[in-house]
């Protein structure tokens, strides 16, 4: 699986050299400072960007009317030193996408990063990018999206973002809520991530009360660009609805294969079968766990694939006597 995909980046890499998804993080942060050349400002406060090195820079905290948020009285020189920069954060915390990965439960996200080709190109997903204040990004972490009270307001002076850390619910400002909503539909329905029906609720209605913005459709198109593909739910291919069916495509090699990306890709087998693929060989047929001759077939002639995507790419078709999936 792991060679399959180190395979499919080679190939991208050589047929894309401008226009490629990065590989990983890193790349992601350098190839998205290009795609916000223009827009130097940071997502959730509006505050104006200036570019420091590769891929950071510093925030102008008066252009946006920030302020450090300091609870306890004097914020310390690190709450200062991480409030004066930029940094590259995931609108939807990469560890919702990482927790269903093998590599995540067996190391964490720095295991994935080290034995997962995968899910270096999910953490990589440009899509999913954007900056924030470092303080924000920081205090933000994994929490969830939602309604937060009142007694939240002026938090970080005027960038109106409330951030309730003890009920763990982050509250953007109004004019990009739908942004917001359309990522997580595209997070949801490329990687299977499950979205419970009142997060649908909730983002089904930011998404129709803040619709999609020039400035939402210019970094999008720079974008779908530069990885060749597009966000559905903000160009209006896909619309989310309460039980919409995911697509998995993120999960397999051919989402990640721009020439197929933009067909709809049956559900991942991972989602409903656990344990390798075992293929003949000589028939090109192969078994799931869950096939009545899943164990029959002579050791000599077994090939093992991890999923069905990668069996049938290899041009093997799934046995007769199987259950549907």
């Amino acid at each position: 699986m792991i060679r399959h995909f180190l395979f499919v980046i080679l190939l991208l890499s050589i047929s894309s050299p401008v226009f490629a998804n990065p590989g990983n993080f890193e790349q992601a942060k350098v190839t998205l400072k290009q795609i916000y050349q223009g827009h130097e400002r940071t997502f959730y406060c509006d505050c104006a960007i200036s570019w420091v090195g590769r891929s950071g820079g510093r925030v102008d905290h008066q252009s946006c009317g920030f302020e450090v948020y300091a609870p306890r009285g004097t914020p310390s020189e690190a709450t200062l030193a991480r409030a004066a920069r930029s940094e590259v954060e995931h609108i939807i915390p990469i560890s919702w996408v990482g927790k269903q990965l093998k590599c995540w439960q067996n190391g964490g996200r720095k295991n994935c990063q080290q034995q997962d080709p995968l899910f270096n190109l999910i953490e990589a997903d440009l899509f999913n990018l954007t900056y924030a204040v470092g303080q924000i990004n920081g205090l933000r972490a994994d929490l969830p999206f939602g309604m937060v009270g009142q007694e939240f307001s002026g938090q970080f002076g005027r960038c109106d973002i409330r951030i309730d850390t003890k009920q763990r619910k982050v509250q953007p400002k109004a004019d990009i809520r739908g942004d917001i909503a359309r990522v997580a539909f595209y997070m949801a329905d490329r990687y299977n991530l499950k979205l419970s029906r009142q997060d649908q609720q909730m983002f089904l209605a930011w998404h129709s009360q803040d619709p999609v913005s020039e400035k939402e459709r210019q970094i999008h198109q720079r974008t779908a660009m530069q990885t060749e593909r597009n966000n559905p739910f903000v160009t209006g291919e896909k619309s989310w609805q309460l039980g919409f069916a995911t697509s998995g495509i993120g999960l397999t090699a051919a989402g990640w294969d721009n020439r197929n990306d933009t067909q709809v890709a049956k559900v991942e087998s991972s989602s409903k079968v656990t344990g390798p693929i075992h293929a003949n060989r000589n028939s090109k047929i192969y078994h799931r766990p869950d096939c009545p001759n899943y164990q029959s077939m002579a050791p000599a002639n077994r090939v093992i694939f991890q999923t069905i995507s990668e069996a049938e790419q290899q041009g093997y078709r799934v046995a007769a006597n199987c259950p549907a999936i």
